[in-house]
């Protein structure tokens, strides 16, 4: 049977266009408890099935699928007829530890199904079906089955339906739940309307998830979330700050996730009516209940960090600059983070003018901060300044020099990179894998770089640093750009970790030689070689 045919639209589905555990301290076949004929360890009131359930728990938390084995090989010994309540937490264990195939056994053996088995099942299926055909197609077909014994079901049964409906790509299908839910008088539940607001944007219906958010009599905070992301993610900027608007005088009060939903908006408003509202709200952000606490300067770390790992740089720089001006608090992290942000932009004007707040307020001098401007610095193509930033700072760390290094390297400036090499070295600072992975990568573009990449070789052995991929990467390309062809190979056959860096060195390595190999064919009129070379090079360009 097809899916369509599954979820055809019938009376029943109108269609709508809108750690482990030690054994020994468990109860066992011998213990202590008188046998009785009518006594059974497993009923949902025994201590035996609480205990069971208590570890199943821990099973389930931790995806230890092991541990749910054994329990389940404990249960079937002490009794033939484990209750439902056990069954359904088992199944729920084996859908959760990834074993879809002992959660379907398990409940196609099960005698006694009531409505909490069904949408375990149901929800191993939606859990485990990916993106795989078979699978989503099985779960919709297990619903139609559950429909037949139960007249009216839960939100609980829906849930996992509603995302078999998105992982399908179906919208006829979700039009079809979206009916059923209609018939059973679930549609105004937040949760379900949520989920059908969130398929329809997902889906393109922008229009479809509109109608029926406008519809619902109560609207909670996590429903705002998910419309004002379907506007954003389809790049409705001025809609999605419209809809904020109407949010904020809802009554209710945005989390976090609205912020940052409506800060992504912004950077898509081009409209001087959208751009009137953008102000407003970067004020109002600053106004909310968990900045309320300006001392809380973790908490607008967190929040900056948050922008700069979603990629929302400027996001987090717009953030930054309604601190300063709300005369909130920061301190040394604030700026290290906010200098990544500006790192990712590449603005070197705004980089120096919180260059300046640093300076102003005296965290210039602490490490982290001098390392994140000659960081910004480098990024943005100005060298000299993050080189004026490393001289005057008052404490240098390893990853000062790190930083640097890498900087001098990246820019092209490979003698000035192995001269600051040299001054770590004097300086007393034992160099890691990134120091040494930068100063060969300047080696490589020097007239003496074989010999001193030689020298950091042997450093490197002594050190135990070899291993490390980008290290023996960067040994590697030097050694076969050098004609050190059995050198090269060594480090290649010893790597722990390849990946397409290693590869091409080794291989432009052999490609050169072979170049060299097809000269020197050629003259002594061995032509078939020569041909025959030439058409190996050729796979490897």
């Amino acid at each position: 049977m097809n899916l369509q045919a599954i979820l055809r639209t019938n009376a029943s589905f109108p269609y709508v266009l809108i750690h482990r555990f030690h054994f020994s301290s468990l109860p066992s076949r011998t213990s202590s408890i008188a046998y009785s004929p009518h006594y059974s360890p497993f009923s949902s009131s025994s201590s035996s099935s609480s205990q069971w359930f208590s570890i199943l728990r821990i099973a389930i938390a931790t995806a230890d699928l092991p541990l749910g084995k054994s329990v389940h090989a404990r249960i079937i010994r002490s009794s033939r007829d484990p209750d439902r309540f056990l069954i359904n937490n088992l199944i729920t264990m084996y859908s959760k530890c990834g074993s879809l195939s002992s959660a379907r056994c398990l409940f196609d053996k099960s005698p006694d199904r009531d409505l909490v088995t069904w949408n375990s099942i149901l929800a191993a299926f939606a859990q485990s079906a990916g993106s795989e055909a078979e699978s989503i197609q099985e779960g919709f077909n297990l619903f139609r089955r559950l429909r037949e014994f139960f007249v009216s079901t839960s939100r609980l049964t829906l849930a996992p339906v509603l995302k078999l409906c998105l992982l399908s790509g179906y919208v006829w299908a979700s039009e079809a739940v979206h009916g059923y839910a209609v018939k059973i008088g679930l549609e105004w539940d937040v949760f379900v309307s949520g989920a059908l607001v969130n398929i329809y944007s997902k889906f393109g219906l922008i229009g479809h998830a509109r109608a029926l958010f406008d519809r619902m009599p109560e609207k909670d905070v996590v429903l705002w979330n998910v419309m004002l992301r379907a506007y954003v993610e389809k790049g409705l900027g001025e809609e999605a700050l419209l809809l904020f608007s109407a949010f904020h005088r809802s009554g209710l009060h945005p989390d976090d996730v609205s912020m940052r939903c409506v800060f992504a908006g912004i950077n898509k408003v081009v409209s001087d009516i959208g751009k009137k509202h953008v102000e407003q709200i970067q004020a109002y952000a600053t106004k909310l209940s968990f900045y309320d606490d300006d001392s809380d300067v973790f908490l607008w770390n967190k929040t900056l960090s948050d922008y700069i790992y979603e990629g929302e740089n400027w996001v987090a720089i717009e953030c930054f600059i309604n601190m300063v001006r709300s005369r909130i608090e920061y301190d040394h992290v604030t700026l290290v983070v906010i200098l990544s942000a500006i790192a990712g932009t590449n603005d070197l004007k705004l980089g120096l003018q919180v260059h300046g707040v640093a300076v102003k307020s005296g965290f210039d001098n602490v490490a982290s901060v001098g390392n994140s401007l000659i960081n910004m610095y480098s990024k943005a193509g100005s060298l000299h300044f993050a080189r004026k930033v490393f001289n005057y700072m008052e404490e240098v760390d390893l990853i000062s020099w790190n930083t640097i290094i890498s900087s001098c390297e990246q820019s092209g400036l490979e003698d000035e990179s192995v001269k600051l090499f040299s001054g770590l070295l004097y300086d007393g600072l034992r160099p890691d894998q990134f120091t040494v992975a930068s100063v060969l990568g300047a080696c490589s573009s020097l007239k003496e770089g074989l010999y001193l990449t030689e020298q950091i070789h042997v450093h490197a052995i002594k050190t135990g640093i070899t291993a490390d991929k980008f290290v023996s990467t960067a040994l590697i390309d030097i050694y076969s750009k050098n004609g050190k062809m059995k050198e090269a190979e060594t480090l290649f056959k010893n790597k722990v970790q390849f990946d397409l860096s290693s590869w091409n060195a080794m291989m432009s390595g052999y490609v050169s030689r072979w170049g060299v190999a097809i000269a020197n064919c050629a003259p002594k009129g061995t032509k078939e070689l020569s041909k025959l070379i030439h058409f190996i090079c050729q796979f490897f360009f």
